[in-house]
């Protein structure tokens, strides 16, 4: 069997553009523009909070010293000076976090809105190619990482930057050589930090990615349920999902080896210096070397100071998960969508066509140097009945989907109507074109709107269309109305059922051109009558192209292309093909009846 129409896969994570930190934060700050004046007063307020906080460390020191050599009155006044200065920190902490956690989850709600309509926009190249599970990932499990990140640990690493600044200019005022020493101090703190970013963030990406794995193999059992069980096969599946996980978890737990050393070691190496200050501090005082109010001021300052590092360290690991998160998102929204693949869309807004469709000389590959389609040349009639056969991967779906511009093509041209379908809008192209595919697509809502689509049309015309396919006698028999709800994948849908239905939206959406992609197979025997008839009124007045493998199907066409690796190798009206002994289409037919099976043509 020549397969050359499979699409090409590939590794999803070769995918993504690895972005450095602060240019994947810059890309993504662009949601946060509507918000910056929300952003710049929570900041505001988180300065304004560490200021008070420094200016109640130096009321304390001034409190000690004058509980020494001062009258009680002026230590009262210290003493209610400090509660109003750390009500006031506090306070100011606590909006500022607020609204810095308000600017931020609107930030997220955008950059969630940006994802989704991002995806309505990419080509289908990107989804033939990207599981499912993992395209999941990055607007799910991703996106609340990061929103997780931006709305708490932002919060307290604002606060700790801002307050490390402040805490230490208040420091080198009041005594830049003591500032001095206490900033050196913690020198050995930011090597550490530094030469394990790196290490953590190789770990969280391989944990990121990994995880990624684990959705995207989780997706593709449970929608293969139905064969894992057919089959008996669920050990088997278990042991495979269990290697990904195991997988996962070696990450994970490089992580923490990292973690367990590192966060104790930062921890006591910014505890070390205050220990060491207070013991030599409180010496000096003895002596007289310093007063005890900038003692206790830098005693003070020094938990403020030492404190946001602590902090950072805590939050490396959540900082350096952010990081990956916020890159592969940014990378996920840099995706090429279908403006820059197929080209600027046209301007051409037809309200219908004729349908007359014309391939010229086209070409075209998914991976350069592997043509799925060469050198395809075809005219077909306003009104035409065409049929489509050929073996699995001949190529016949591919120049389908061509005519949707649903992927582009290198060579040739395609017209309709004698206009370049490049200078169609594309959407409006879409609408004039009706697909049914093999599988039905059906959401969880509404019999009505699933009918609908999308669509206005009122309820009149919903009930006038489920007469003409014979859905309306579906929904007698199964007591359903136009309010009743059809479960995920219509589920409590037989699979003819679901086929009518998709048969009844595109009736509705009354496309000029119609394409059937195998849509008369795995049929309820029950209903095919209904099916048939369904599909005998969607024929009528419109251009057909149907892509069939059973021979009663392929009775209504007016001619039919036969398709062979890639190349349209014959076409005419099926009983001309048959007289002709060396007639490709012949030898499907013959192989078909040599398997026993009549009415239908093999791998078609």
């Amino acid at each position: 069997m020549n397969n050359v129409s499979v699409k090409p896969k590939e590794n999803f994570e070769e995918r993504i553009v690895h972005l450095k930190d602060l240019k994947a934060f810059a890309y993504l700050l662009r949601y946060a523009k509507k918000d910056q004046t929300l952003f710049l007063t929570a900041l505001t307020f988180l300065f304004l909070s560490s200021l008070a906080g420094v200016l109640s460390a130096r009321a304390l020191g001034e409190l000690a010293q004058s509980i020494t050599n001062a009258p009680i009155d002026e230590s009262y006044t210290w003493g209610i000076a400090i509660i109003c200065l750390e009500v006031a920190t506090i306070s100011l902490l606590y909006f500022g976090r607020r609204w810095l956690a308000k600017a931020s989850l609107k930030s997220i709600l955008r950059i969630r809105k940006a994802l989704f309509e991002h995806i309505q926009r990419l080509p289908m190249e990107f989804f033939d190619t990207q599981p499912q599970g993992r395209i999941v990932t990055r607007i799910t499990h991703d996106v609340d990482t990061m929103e997780s990140f931006f709305t708490s640990t932002l919060a307290r690493l604002s606060n700790a930057i801002i307050s490390f600044f402040v805490v230490f200019i208040a420091m080198i005022l009041v005594d830049w050589r003591i500032g001095c020493i206490i900033t050196l101090s913690m020198i050995p703190v930011f090597v550490i930090t530094y030469f394990v970013r790196q290490p953590v963030r190789k770990w969280n990406r391989e944990f990121s990615i990994r995880n990624a794995m684990i959705n995207a193999k989780l997706s593709e059992f449970l929608n293969g349920i139905p064969v894992i069980r057919a089959f008996g096969v669920e050990k088997w599946s278990m042991k495979e999902f269990n290697k990904t996980i195991n997988h996962h978890l070696e990450s994970a737990i490089s992580i923490n080896k990292l973690n367990s050393w590192s966060r104790p070691l930062i921890m006591c190496l910014t505890s070390l210096p205050l220990a060491f200050f207070i013991g030599l501090g409180g010496i000096a005082v003895i002596h007289n070397r310093i007063d005890l109010a900038v003692f206790v001021t830098f005693i003070r300052l020094a938990e403020r100071f030492l404190q946001p590092m602590s902090v950072i360290s805590q939050e490396m690991h959540v900082v350096q998960t952010s990081l990956i998160n916020t890159e592969r998102v940014a990378s996920f929204l840099q995706n090429s969508d279908e403006s820059k693949v197929l080209g600027e869309n046209g301007d051409f807004n037809p309200s219908s066509l004729d349908g007359k469709i014309e391939f010229k000389n086209v070409e075209m590959a998914y991976v350069k140097s592997k043509p799925v389609l060469q050198q395809i040349s075809f005219d077909i009639k306003p009104g035409e009945k065409i049929g489509f056969v050929g073996r699995t991967g001949s190529g016949k779906t591919t120049a389908l989907a061509l005519l949707s511009r649903l992927y582009e093509f290198q060579k040739g041209s395609i017209s309709i109507d004698n206009h370049d379908i490049r200078k169609f809008d594309r959407d409006a192209l879409r609408q004039q074109i009706g697909v049914v595919n093999q599988d039905s697509i059906i959401f969880e809502a509404t019999l009505r709107d699933n009918i609908l689509a999308g669509a206005k049309n009122p309820d009149s015309q919903v009930i006038k269309a489920c007469e003409d396919t014979g859905l309306a006698t579906i929904m007698a028999n199964n007591q359903l109305t136009l309010d009743s709800v059809i479960y995920d994948q219509g589920s409590n849908l037989s699979s003819g059922e679901r086929q009518l239905l998709s048969l009844t939206r595109i009736l509705l959406k009354n496309p000029s051109i119609l394409v059937l992609d195998e849509a008369t197979s795995n049929i309820d025997p029950t209903i095919e009558a209904l099916i048939q008839t369904a599909i005998e009124r969607l024929l009528e007045n419109r251009t057909c192209l149907i892509i069939a493998h059973r021979l009663d199907t392929l009775k209504h066409c007016d001619r039919i292309f036969v398709f062979k690796a890639g190349q349209l190798v014959e076409e005419g009206h099926a009983d001309e093909l048959l007289k002709n002994k060396a007639s490709y289409y012949r030898e499907l037919i013959e192989s078909a009846k040599r398997q026993n099976n009549e009415q239908k043509l093999p791998d078609a």
